[in-house]
């Protein structure tokens, strides 16, 4: 069994902490971690709820087309990841992952472990502000 992999996640005044879930989705969260750092803008999700969600450039996560842990319902905190690499996904509240043609499913690539509330608080408040930068970076990097 390998280390914990632990990411620092900033967005707007929010600094958190999170891990990657690589017991449940190794090959996701590999590619997710060797996309690292990652500097994007987060968007409010349209249609799964409470989340917002970001489109990665990464060409590792791209060749992820497979589900490892297929889950639609994404809890607070948790990052996602489509099959594809072409989104991934962070919760904030009750959140399913919809696409334009009905539920689908994704795969767990992270969960925040520290600072989460406030995550969840700045998120929330970004249906009303709109779009925020995003930074993930290793921690420790």
């Amino acid at each position: 069994m390998g280390s914990r992999r632990e990411l620092i996640v900033e967005l707007d005044d929010c600094i958190a902490r999170a891990e990657l879930c690589s017991e449940l989705s190794p090959k996701a969260a590999e590619a997710f971690w060797g996309s690292l750092p990652i500097e994007t803008v987060l968007v409010p999700a349209k249609w799964s709820g409470r989340a917002c969600f970001f489109e990665p450039d990464s060409r590792a996560l791209a060749e992820v087309t497979e589900l490892e842990y297929p889950v639609c319902s994404i809890y607070p905190g948790y990052f996602v990841l489509r099959p594809g690499g072409t989104e991934i996904l962070v919760a904030y509240g009750a959140s399913e992952y919809r696409w334009g043609s009905g539920t689908d499913y994704v795969t767990p690539i992270a969960r925040t472990t520290e600072n989460l509330t406030r995550l969840i608080a700045t998120l929330a408040r970004m249906h009303d502000v709109g779009e925020l930068p995003l930074k993930i970076r290793a921690a420790g990097r």
